[in-house]
């Protein structure tokens, strides 16, 4: 607990240089508890699977820089192609290939977020997870927010572009998950879109 408070302590302590760019996440020490980092996807154009515009593609970038020595060792995503390509750039660096969800298993969004934690702390425990969704709107609750929602987050899950929340779990499942806090840090420039 105490490498815990230690490690959001200074990940806050850094959001005024994270916010000018000078500096990156710093590296996030292996321990008991697992991190999840809830993104949605850079910005794109309207439609219903339209590619990043060339600020999101920025953003995918700023992703990149901002998480390739963080230690992040799987990445999840919606199979979106803005949601792929948002995470294309880190993947790249890392050397990992993305895990694709089915955005059609979200028609129960609940039941969703649940099984995609359970997979999660099941499959990388310990370890540091980037999962990139899609934030939806009222009545219908996206996948971030039923996520962050379901590890304790209380209101609407990271819907802005460029807004990251990190979450440490505790426990070896989502029954017995214990969340100690939770980190909401911005990455890249300021958005041109709401």
């Amino acid at each position: 607990m105490w490498n815990t408070r230690v490690r959001c302590a200074a990940i806050l302590a850094l959001i005024p240089l994270l916010l000018s760019g000078c500096v990156t996440f710093p590296a996030i020490v292996a321990s008991p508890e697992t991190t999840i980092v809830l993104i949605r996807h850079a910005e794109r154009d309207p439609g219903a699977d339209p590619p990043l515009l060339p600020e999101g593609a920025r953003r995918a970038e700023a992703l990149r820089d901002a998480l390739c020595d963080s230690g992040v060792s799987a990445v999840y995503c919606t199979d979106l192609l803005r949601n792929r390509q948002t995470v294309a750039p880190l993947c790249e660096k890392l050397g990992i290939e993305p895990v694709l969800i089915d955005p059609r298993t979200y028609s129960d969004v609940a039941a969703a977020a649940e099984a995609l934690i359970d997979r999660m702390l099941k499959d990388h425990p310990g370890r540091v997870v980037l999962f990139c969704g899609n934030s939806g709107h009222a009545p219908n609750v996206g996948i971030t927010t039923a996520i962050y929602n379901r590890l304790g987050g209380l209101g609407i899950g990271p819907d802005g572009y460029g807004q990251l929340y990190m979450i440490d779990v505790f426990g070896d499942g989502v029954r017995s998950v214990r969340r100690y806090g939770i980190a909401r840090l911005r990455y890249g420039e300021p958005s041109s879109m709401p």
